[in-house]
């Protein structure tokens, strides 16, 4: 019996802590990312709302996250969310109706364009926008960063 419990326990804390090296995005706009997690501590750069991160580690209430430029920082782990978004790495991307080549091309995507992700079907991704989730069309997965 003490057995099966603390194997129960062990599972059960290891699904309340987030998986490091996980996809999140930045849950509010104009968040700060600081050198260390503090709120004395000087400011990185800022991210806005939706914007892909990876989250690396954690330190108390704060989170090491790094970006698709490789640029690293800390952020205040609440304005991080589970909302998957990936950023255009190329720029003239196609944005396809379906996952694939044969599908007609419905728009093109620019390098540093963030987008929510919807699905995945092998190779390919369903982005759209954030806010008002409306679906766009299918991307190749290389030609994203933050699936």
């Amino acid at each position: 019996m003490p057995r099966t419990l603390l194997a129960t326990l062990i599972g059960l804390g290891l699904l309340t802590f987030p998986c490091w090296g996980a996809m999140k995005s930045i849950g509010q706009n104009k968040v700060n990312i600081r050198q260390a997690p503090s709120l004395k501590a000087d400011i990185a750069f800022q991210a806005h709302l939706g914007y892909p991160v990876e989250v690396e580690k954690k330190k108390d209430q704060w989170v090491l996250i790094k970006d698709w430029q490789g640029n690293t920082g800390w952020v205040y782990r609440p304005l991080v969310a589970d909302i998957r978004t990936a950023v255009v790495l190329e720029e003239n991307v196609n944005v396809r109706s379906g996952p694939g080549l044969k599908h007609r091309v419905v728009m093109q995507a620019d390098r540093g364009q963030v987008y929510k992700i919807f699905a995945q079907e092998g190779k390919w991704v369903q982005i759209g926008y954030y806010l008002e989730g409306e679906k766009i069309g299918w991307i190749r997965q290389d030609l994203v960063w933050g699936e």
